[in-house]
């Protein structure tokens, strides 16, 4: 898939990409694949074949439709095309390990801080579906899913069950869209069931991985860091 990173570094106005065809070259603070015994940014012991993707809340990087930064990898059916997609009908499958290490620091107590580390994208509007790792004011962390139920801004709910989470565990999540039904877990435990088809038929889909902040310097300083032990895509 294609790689968007926090930062705009060459100088055409927006989050830098690297191409799917680049990415077997491609190195940086904002994604690696740690050797045995490296430690990352947030003090994450590698032991070999992750993928770290790190995302600060000042970086320069961010999208048309968004001002928070991230590091994040958008699935490609066909390399190097943004324009084959899939559609609701047949079962379609992205489920990771992952293990948030580091979320952005308040910077007023009442402020949530959190990264978006998987989603279920729609091509033409706002993503049905967002997996979300979130720090709340008191302290505590949760995972939990996001949905747009209908393509209008502000028509978001939150997951049935919401599982607390702590910093540093892994854990195991699924997004399975089978004929318009999208059914999430959290290590093996459902946490919604959405029907999408009465208000998502006629659009195209694309799954997304990695660490997208819900957060920019108005509310936040630091990073956000997400790692990613394994990852799998099934459409049939």
């Amino acid at each position: 898939g294609r790689l968007t990173l926090p930062v705009d570094e060459d100088g055409r106005n927006g989050a830098d990409e690297i191409p799917a065809s680049d990415l077997a070259n491609y190195a940086s603070v904002y994604w690696y694949n740690p050797t045995a015994g490296q430690l990352s940014q947030a003090g994450y012991s590698a032991v070999g074949g992750e993928t770290v993707f790190w995302a600060p809340v000042n970086g320069s990087g961010t999208t048309g439709s968004s001002d928070f930064p991230r590091s994040e990898m958008r699935e490609q059916l066909e390399l190097g095309s943004n324009t084959t997609n899939w559609r609701l009908t047949g079962t379609h499958i992205q489920r990771g390990t992952v293990t948030v290490t580091r979320l952005p620091t308040p910077v007023r107590t009442n402020v949530v801080t959190r990264v978006i580390f998987a989603q279920m994208h729609s091509v033409d509007n706002a993503p049905p579906v967002k997996l979300i790792f979130q720090r709340n004011p008191d302290g505590s962390t949760v995972v939990f899913g996001d949905y747009n139920q209908f393509q209008r801004p502000g028509s978001s709910e939150n997951s049935r069950i919401v599982l607390p989470m702590p910093l540093g565990r892994s854990f195991r999540y699924e997004i399975r869209v089978d004929d318009g039904v999208v059914k999430t877990s959290i290590d093996g435990r459902e946490i919604d069931s959405r029907d999408l088809r009465l208000t998502w038929s006629f659009q195209e889909f694309y799954f997304k991985a990695g660490n997208y902040l819900g957060n920019n310097p108005a509310s936040a300083t630091g990073f956000g860091e997400v790692i990613y032990t394994a990852i799998e895509r099934v459409h049939r």
